[in-house]
């Protein structure tokens, strides 16, 4: 099965999970196996070498050809709206010279303000909204993937990137990259 969510669709289908999971009460857990992939954005990727910040990913999330993958330690969706949460593991660095900021244990939450944020210090934050305009959804047996969700920086975390860079190259809205979910639902007992 394979769905294009448009915008207008996305929020009815959001609108009414409150109403659907009183109805049906039916969830998904996410079993602690599959990844979600961030392929950056070729543009953010040289505006951050131009301002010399290095991004290197904080294990367990590891880098290859495909993106960095943030391995999936658990996640709670509507199993027909999939509204929810989808923990991980790992992170990113953002490194230069002496400043680094780390940004790990990523959330990612499907709701009416769909975002993903991400332990700073002792602080959870808001990094990057997500824009699920454009997902493409599939789900077959106990596979879920979904794909080509547009993650763009928020206002808060270009203020807080722009304070420890000592720059202003930071906006709200910049496009970092395009997202997949891979996960599997968790075997029910």
């Amino acid at each position: 099965m394979l769905r294009r969510l448009g915008p207008v669709a996305l929020v009815a289908v959001l609108a009414l999970a409150p109403a659907a999971s009183a109805a049906k009460k039916k969830t998904m857990k996410l079993a602690p196996k599959g990844a979600t992939t961030l392929v950056l954005d070729e543009g953010a990727g040289a505006a951050l070498q131009s301002l010399g910040i290095a991004v290197a990913p904080l294990k367990p999330a590891r880098a290859g050809e495909a993106g960095i993958a943030f391995p999936i330690t658990a996640g709670k969706l509507n199993a027909k709206t999939y509204a929810g949460q989808i923990k991980h593991s790992g992170g990113l660095s953002l490194t230069r010279g002496s400043t680094r900021v780390d940004l790990r244990n990523f959330t990612i939450n499907v709701d009416k303000a769909p975002d993903l944020t991400a332990r700073v210090g002792n602080a959870r934050v808001s990094i990057l909204d997500l824009d699920l305009s454009d997902a493409k959804i599939s789900a077959k047996g106990q596979m879920l993937t979904i794909a080509e969700v547009k993650a763009t920086l928020t206002d808060d975390a270009a203020g807080a990137l722009n304070a420890a860079f000592g720059t202003d190259a930071f906006k709200e809205g910049l496009e970092l990259g395009t997202a997949t979910v891979s996960g599997r639902a968790a075997k029910r007992h």
